[in-house]
């Protein structure tokens, strides 16, 4: 859950024609499927060159990744390392982990360049953090794979990511609506000075600018079901008028819903998030809601994208993935009743890993 900087999804759409263009070419960025159709777009005309990166194996790929705290970040990596399994070319693929600490961030990076990796995945912190780390692989001529959306201001080779202001955005344009544009909201955000939540909640004032929708309450749940229901319950407790409640992940979601059921407290409608815990109680409380995807299937993308890379193969300068989030009669498509709370889609994952780690005991 770390995008570094706003997202505009007009201007994705846009290049989404221009890149249309480099199929023309010789070499094409589109024979390399990261994700399935449909699932990552590329938002760029912009690829790299054939054969740039190109690299005997077998390689060593170093990972710098922000911080864990909720189950998507834990599926995100668990398809990261099973697709780097799955590569005969990656020799050594050498996770690390800053715990949301901008000086272990800084310092896994060195040490990771100090390795000679082949190749370096980054899902920073923020901008701030994430910018320098990467300009300082890119001139020891290393490519680097972002997740997350810098745009020009950062030399990445490749940049893949979602969620960011459209996930905002899906949530607050399905609240006004539902609300007919007016009312009082609660908002759960994220982790305070992360730019992903930041972005999020910048999705979300621009779907209410204009209405009559007023946030009442604006908290900080970290993504994480333990603090959002202690927050909820406080906020319940308050008898503080609420008509509709924006988070900025399902975990706060389902923590809230449970919250106003043990209060006896009506349902009012929540955002919520493609989590099949989430999708459960959404089935069971019948609770107006939509879920926005942000597919945990980015960190098999990231890893294909580095084999291409490493492979010679011309990839787009960025990808974003966007689909349409889950409406109520999408939520039987979606739910998996014999799997866990824990379980993100849609995944990439074999089936048999995905019943292997996530089917309830």
């Amino acid at each position: 859950m770390l995008a570094p900087t706003p997202f505009h999804w007009k201007k994705a759409l846009a290049a989404l024609a221009l890149a249309g263009l480099a199929a023309a070419q010789a070499a094409h960025a589109a024979d390399v499927e990261l994700l399935p159709p449909g699932l990552l777009t590329a938002t760029t005309a912009e690829q790299t060159k054939p054969g740039q990166y190109k690299k005997a194996g077998p390689w060593r790929i170093g990972v710098s990744w922000a911080g864990m705290g909720n189950s998507w970040i834990v599926q995100l990596i668990a398809e990261m390392r099973h697709a780097a399994a799955q590569d005969k070319n990656i020799g050594e693929f050498i996770f690390t982990e800053a715990n949301w600490q901008p000086a272990k961030q800084v310092a896994d990076v060195e040490d990771l360049l100090t390795k000679k990796v082949d190749l370096l995945i980054i899902g920073p912190i923020s901008q701030a953090i994430g910018a320098p780390l990467i300009e300082k692989a890119a001139k020891a001529g290393i490519p680097v794979v972002t997740l997350g959306s810098y745009g020009r201001a950062v030399p990445s080779t490749t940049e893949i990511w979602a969620g960011g202001r459209i996930f905002g955005q899906q949530g607050g344009e399905f609240l006004r609506k539902e609300l007919g544009g007016k009312g009082n909201l609660w908002v759960f955000r994220g982790i305070a000075g992360v730019d992903e939540e930041q972005q999020r909640y910048d999705g979300l004032k621009k779907a209410i600018e204009g209405s009559n929708l007023k946030i009442t309450n604006e908290v900080f749940g970290d993504w994480n079901y333990a603090k959002a229901k202690q927050i909820c319950e406080n906020l319940v407790l308050s008898g503080q008028p609420v008509d509709g409640i924006w988070f900025s992940g399902a975990e706060m979601t389902r923590a809230c819903i449970d919250v106003f059921k043990e209060a006896g407290k009506p349902l009012v409608p929540m955002t919520g998030e493609a989590n099949n815990g989430f999708l459960r109680v959404w089935k069971q409380a019948g609770v107006k809601t939509v879920a926005p995807i942000v597919t945990p299937g980015l960190g098999t993308a990231v890893v294909r994208a580095s084999s291409a890379l490493l492979e010679g193969k011309p990839l787009y300068r960025s990808y974003f993935s966007m689909p349409t989030p889950i409406a109520r009669d999408q939520l039987d498509k979606f739910f998996r009743p014999e799997l866990n709370d824990s379980y993100w889609m849609p995944t990439v994952l074999p089936e048999a890993k995905i019943v292997e780690t996530y089917r309830s005991k």
